[in-house]
């Protein structure tokens, strides 16, 4: 008899209060934002002596059956551990193998397919790679390299010393766009949505009225629930940018930047992005995470805040 136990409908405070303790946890996993999605999900978690020793999040379709794909703005939905840190290394990593190794096998006798955007802090993805290693007519993990970049404020004493030390390009336009804008903390989702649908639009990339719903429905229960904060760039009262945070007990999530393309000379970018950076300093959060680093336009320009490369996985089946 297995020491472990599988939940495939977690109660949904059993299921943050778990969140809160794993060192694997963003604000992508707690319930207040997946409320947020307006999709079918289930909570699932695998217990070992009456603990939750590993959860996650399963999203599903409209079909019924768990999304293949990450959803849309979305990360780090993929496999959480509890703390283990005050074992031994070699214990650890053996026990947590297990551990996910059994609950791959619990979902996977459930479900046919499914995907896990995972954690940069999970870093043994073997029990993925291994899966049906000797059987790969059974069906395997498709595992996908990704990157983010995390800010990390504590090696700075505060804003301004974090300021003088990114790329001077960067300096310049908050110099100059804090000469000409001006800055307003917003709750109107409908802002956001604009200028969102103007920067897909100018980069040549479809935007389907779901995505609309979707960009509005998080906004606007991130900022009804406490957990998310929009800046807007105003110029001659008119708003040419917007910026959304959100945040967890010890990270502000850079999960929304959108611009009018004809007012992109003015820095309004970098200026509001800095702002919501000076921001998380005076709130004390520890980190900043840029949510993905995965493109050469976007990716160089977070890595000039100084943003360092951490790397992440995607396993598909």
């Amino acid at each position: 008899m297995s020491a472990w136990k599988i939940n495939f409908k977690e109660n949904q405070q059993v299921w943050d209060a778990f969140v809160s303790t794993s060192q694997q946890r963003s604000i992508f996993v707690y319930t207040k934002f997946l409320d947020s999605l307006n999709a079918n999900y289930d909570l699932v978690t695998c217990y070992e002596k009456g603990q939750i020793v590993a959860g996650a999040v399963l999203i599903f379709s409209d079909t019924g059956e768990p999304i293949d794909r990450p959803y849309p703005f979305t990360q780090f939905q993929g496999i959480l551990l509890a703390d283990n840190a005050g074992q031994p290394a070699h214990s650890q990593i053996t026990h947590e193998f297990r551990i996910v190794e059994y609950f791959i096998s619990q979902l996977t006798e459930c479900y046919k397919k499914g995907c896990f955007c995972h954690s940069w802090r999970l870093n043994d993805l073997r029990p993925f790679m291994w899966h049906n290693y000797h059987e790969p007519e059974n069906g395997q993990f498709k595992v996908d390299l990704r990157y983010t970049g995390i800010l990390d404020l504590k090696k700075y004493d505060n804003f301004d010393a974090y300021l003088s030390s990114v790329r001077s390009c960067r300096r310049q336009e908050f110099k100059k766009a804090s000469q000409v804008l001006k800055l307003e903390f917003s709750d109107d989702e409908g802002i956001l949505d604009s200028l969102h649908a103007m920067t897909f639009e100018r980069q040549g990339i479809d935007r389907s009225d779901q995505d609309s719903v979707l960009v509005r429905s998080i906004c606007n229960h991130a900022i009804a629930g406490g957990y998310g904060k929009m800046s807007v760039a105003l110029l001659d009262d008119v708003p040419v940018s917007a910026v959304l945070f959100l945040y967890d007990d010890r990270t502000a999530y850079y999960l929304f930047g959108a611009n009018d393309p004809s007012h992109r000379n003015t820095g309004a970018g970098s200026f509001l992005l800095l702002h919501m950076i000076k921001d998380a300093f005076e709130k004390g959060m520890e980190e900043i995470d840029f949510v993905g680093v995965n493109s050469p336009s976007r990716g160089d320009y977070k890595i000039s805040l100084n943003a360092e490369l951490k790397n992440y996985f995607i396993t598909s089946l």
